[in-house]
């Protein structure tokens, strides 16, 4: 996992998210030279990105970008993708559902994995099943599982 910190708002702990990356990812047995980036915005940035990709104004809590590595050298991690997760989302989310903003940071990161997965959220059986991979990934692995 590479992680670019680009806000100041939230201290974040990067060992913890690289933690959750390597679960999502082993979890749903992405290959296993597979990498993701993970980019922490504030909401300007993201709202311009959500723009350009998405044709939508505003905003949005996380965007997840796939990378098609055609002709990828084999010696080299493949690039599974990018995830941008809006900070400032993340923190207004948190403050909604009474969660600490790290918690909800940690759950945007692995919905944005699960999305370059191939997971998609456009209907309620989707988003249900998005939820269910996020809180098992969520729920820190206990000793002798």
């Amino acid at each position: 996992m590479r992680l670019q910190n680009r806000q100041r708002k939230l201290k974040v702990d990067r060992a913890v998210i690289g933690r959750l990356v390597d679960r999502v990812l082993e979890g749903e047995r992405a290959n296993g030279d597979a990498f993701v980036e993970v980019v922490l915005l504030r909401d300007p940035p993201v709202a311009e990105l959500n723009q350009r990709y998405r044709n939508r104004e505003g905003p949005t809590d996380v965007l997840s970008f796939p990378t098609d590595p055609v002709g990828w050298p084999r010696e080299e991690p493949r690039p599974l993708g990018t995830v941008v997760v809006s900070v400032d989302r993340a923190c207004k989310q948190a403050s909604e559902r009474r969660l600490a903003a790290h918690d909800e940071l940690l759950r945007l990161v692995a919905h944005g994995i699960l999305h370059l997965l191939g997971y998609d959220d456009c209907d309620a059986r989707g988003r249900k099943r998005m939820r269910r991979r996020e809180n098992r990934y969520l729920t820190p692995p206990t000793e002798g599982r």
